[in-house]
């Protein structure tokens, strides 16, 4: 895992409440997080669900060669 994956997660269900690490709460309709324990852990408890999962700007670069370069 790149330290600097983020990925972008919500809430699982309509009107529940996440709590972030820092004492604020997720936004209803989902945020863009530092991808960490805590966030994995509410994700397989099945408090938030995955919108997108972004790598860092390398990573991608690095899988969009291709063969003949």
């Amino acid at each position: 895992m790149s330290a600097t994956e983020v990925i972008e997660i919500k809430p699982a269900k309509v009107g529940v409440s996440v709590p972030k690490p820092d004492g604020t709460r997720l936004k209803a309709e989902g945020e863009i997080v530092k991808r960490s324990a805590f966030w994995v852990r509410r994700l397989n408890d099945g408090d938030v669900v995955l919108l997108k999962a972004k790598a860092s700007s390398k990573a991608v670069a690095d899988t969009t060669k291709t063969e003949g370069e």
